[in-house]
């Protein structure tokens, strides 16, 4: 069970009622399938959960998704539940799943690395679905923050068969860039973005002249975000992940004349959530991560802030 959505809240960022279990990011053993369950799902099942579930089926948000898919997303419901945020969530010796967004998981992949994977990488492999639509093997990508959504997205991009370049002007997430146990992961471009001018000169560089053909953003930073756009190719595509307190401010005459797109991404559903799981389970993808027990909850917060943390922290139950 992942913990960053405490911090979260105790930030302000996101509010939620006292008296809830808090936690998102679950993965676990099916112990009970309750009725109205399809055949598929059995005693024993291990699976990984999705942040939302129980669709109203009632609202806009549900018909357009049941018109357009053939079955609810609770995603997009106007009365969905939220684990972890406005409803129960994952820190307990039992939870409720909805069948819409859980999935089974690779047989080789653990519940502590499974867990990250359903939020922090469904959000980023979705980003990287929908930036990369157009592009072919071979193509580069940038990955621009290399926190715990961008050690998992270069991996997801190389194993698309994309050259890929992590950007960061941290020297710690440069290295968290670097620390993947499949070499074959690794980025084949990693660059400081402290220096904007000398950066752009790099990927321009690696790329010929041409410029990324998408950048998925892992940072709300507005320069950050800026920036990347500026150095993507023609008809490129800018993935943006963040939430920033203000509003997003781009260069309209390099969209323009670029024939840009910018594409903003929620957390992936069940289905692309379960084509990253099958290229997880292929390509031996994993996230960094500090594992905690749950009689050390109380330290959750202080483990998160400190200043040599990086990639995931998850609790074992």
């Amino acid at each position: 069970m992942r913990a960053a959505h405490i911090v979260k809240v105790l930030d302000g960022q996101f509010s939620s009622p006292l008296g809830m279990i808090p936690s998102h990011e679950p993965a676990g053993a099916v112990v009970q399938v309750g009725s109205k369950c399809g055949p598929e799902w059995a005693v024993g099942d291990r699976v990984g959960v999705l942040n939302f579930k129980n669709s109203c089926g009632n609202c806009p948000g549900c018909g357009l998704t049941r018109r357009e898919r053939g079955h609810l997303d609770p995603r997009f419901c106007e009365n969905r539940e939220a684990a972890g945020f406005q409803h129960d969530g994952a820190f307990a010796e039992f939870m409720v799943a909805d069948p819409e967004t859980t999935v089974k998981l690779p047989d080789s992949l653990s519940y502590e690395q499974a867990a990250p994977l359903m939020c922090a990488g469904a959000t980023v492999w979705g980003a990287l679905e929908r930036a990369t639509a157009t592009l072919r093997p071979g193509d580069t990508v940038s990955i621009v923050g290399i926190g715990g959504l961008g050690h998992l997205g270069l991996q997801f991009a190389k194993a698309m068969g994309f050259r890929t370049i992590a950007v960061d002007n941290r020297p710690a997430g440069r290295d968290l860039a670097m620390a993947v146990a499949n070499e074959s992961l690794k980025p084949d471009l990693v660059v400081d973005s402290g220096a904007p001018a000398e950066a752009s000169a790099k990927i321009y560089d690696f790329t010929s002249g041409e410029g990324v053909g998408a950048a998925v953003v892992c940072t709300d930073s507005l320069a950050a975000n800026a920036w990347a756009l500026r150095t993507l190719r023609v008809r490129g595509t800018l993935g943006v992940l963040g939430l920033p307190a203000d509003q997003w401010r781009f260069d309209a005459d390099v969209m323009v004349f670029r024939e840009l797109s910018i594409c903003a991404t929620y957390v992936a559903g069940r289905e692309a959530t379960e084509r990253m799981l099958k290229v997880v389970g292929e390509s031996a993808i994993e996230s960094e991560l500090t594992v905690m027990d749950f009689a050390d909850i109380p330290g959750i917060v202080e483990a998160y802030k400190a200043a040599d943390f990086r990639g995931r922290l998850v609790v074992r139950i």
